[in-house]
């Protein structure tokens, strides 16, 4: 079954450098830490800490997928 979610949630971005920031954002909110994953111009959340390819951390709330998609980067028109 495929689910699409359009969801509208607020969130900070923390730098790599910055986790134990968003580690301690996540248990203090009961929520996850996701990667902002970014490759060519897609991106898009996965659940954890990801090294490769990221833009930064995110905490959201539990319950949310694994990969979540996020819109993609404008071509750019050269």
């Amino acid at each position: 079954m495929q689910i699409t979610l359009d969801l509208i949630i607020n969130f900070e971005l923390f730098d790599i450098t910055e986790r134990a920031k968003a580690e301690a954002l996540a248990i203090a909110t009961t929520g996850n830490i996701y990667s902002w994953q970014t490759a060519c111009n897609a991106n898009w959340l996965e659940k954890g800490i990801h090294i490769v390819n990221v833009l930064g951390v995110v905490v959201l709330p539990k319950g949310l997928p694994d990969t979540i998609d996020m819109p993609d980067d404008p071509e750019d028109d050269f």
